[in-house]
């Protein structure tokens, strides 16, 4: 049996906090603000609903499957080869976005901060840091993601109170100028990466009081859809809704312009929320990854995998083999949240349903 180790609620809190802020971060923007501008806030609000519905269904299946993660109750109420199978996906699911978020970090780091750094300095540096994270275990990313929590917030107040002398309210109306559908169908870049935070199966076990479950999650997916939404209705009130959606990470743009009395390199400050939030994003889907596929083969120690799949994430910046590439770009914009959407929403429903189902013939 592997040791369990055991997280506080106010651990989980964070850890679903960080995740949500910096997976907005570098994967939502671009996306969002060149398609709904102005009323991006609805998208968010859509799409933070929807990571909450998911989050309940998580809880529930974990009170009726008590001490089992994700990929073992799966088996449980699937039965053992169809279980199999949807764990399966669920595995593939978490490596491919430990894959592109991995991507997607190399290519801001390398294009923003260092481009004569090839990409794979950054992957190996990250796998490594995160490997290290995931191989100490679930307690050692729990403290991290609390002092790196408290990071986030704090510079995120002080690059809000940096940018008011350039908020310019007007760039904000009107609201909802092309109706309700934009926003509802912009909904599903936010959703999809919010759903992310599905590796919550797997953490749930570790909890030292699985019942707050819920309503921590659902904190922590409020506290960061907020922050983001403010972070990218900052930009388009300081950059004007037409320029904010022609930049690949308007954020990134919108803290540049910005400067604090004598200190003009506010983007730093971005740039810290950013790298250590990457950190802990990956550690936890790495976490998730590992232990979920030693439960899945039946191995006593996740850490021959934490071997494996950090080898392979390491070369994930050659895999998109051009950020300019349409296949990226299809890749970004439509089949990963579809994807995202369908296992993150669709499998879990159908597990809850089916569960259920079983649980009231049994009842019955």
């Amino acid at each position: 049996m592997m040791k369990q180790q055991s997280i506080s609620n106010k651990q989980f809190f964070f850890i679903v906090f960080v995740s949500i802020t910096c997976l907005t971060f570098f994967s939502v923007p671009n996306q969002l603000a060149s398609q709904v501008k102005q009323d991006l806030w609805l998208s968010m609000l859509f799409g933070m609903l929807l990571d909450i519905y998911v989050a309940y269904i998580l809880y529930k299946l974990s009170n009726q499957y008590k001490g089992q993660s994700i990929i073992q109750y799966t088996g449980s109420i699937l039965g053992k080869a169809a279980g199999k199978i949807i764990s399966l996906c669920f595995l593939l699911f978490f490596l491919g976005v430990m894959i592109t978020s991995m991507w997607i970090y190399c290519d801001f780091m390398s294009r923003s901060l260092m481009p004569e750094t090839p990409q794979m300095v950054f992957s190996l540096t990250m796998v490594c840091c995160a490997g290290l994270a995931t191989w100490l275990g679930i307690e050692a990313i729990a403290r991290l993601s609390q002092l790196i929590g408290i990071v986030i917030l704090v510079t995120s107040i002080v690059l809000f109170i940096c940018s008011l002398p350039y908020f310019q309210i007007q760039n904000l109306l009107p609201q909802l100028e092309d109706g309700i559908m934009p926003p509802l169908r912009g909904a599903i870049y936010p959703g999809s990466w919010f759903g992310i935070c599905i590796t919550v199966g797997v953490l749930i076990p570790h909890l030292a009081n699985p019942k707050k479950a819920f309503r921590m999650k659902s904190q922590a997916v409020m506290l960061g859809a907020s922050i983001m939404t403010i972070y990218l209705m900052y930009s388009i009130a300081v950059m004007g809704p037409d320029m904010a959606g022609k930049f690949e990470n308007p954020l990134y743009i919108f803290s540049r312009i910005t400067n604090l009395v004598i200190f003009e390199r506010v983007e730093v400050l971005l740039l810290l929320i950013f790298i250590s939030g990457s950190f802990i994003t990956i550690s936890i889907l790495y976490f998730a990854l590992t232990e979920g596929m030693a439960q899945w083969v039946g191995s006593k120690s996740p850490k021959i995998w934490i071997i494996v799949f950090g080898i392979i994430v390491i070369f994930s910046p050659f895999f998109p083999f051009s950020h300019n590439s349409p296949v990226v770009s299809n890749y970004l914009s439509y089949w990963f949240p579809v994807i995202a959407l369908c296992i993150e929403g669709g499998l879990t429903t159908m597990l809850f349903i089916i569960a259920m189902i079983r649980k009231k013939k049994a009842d019955g």
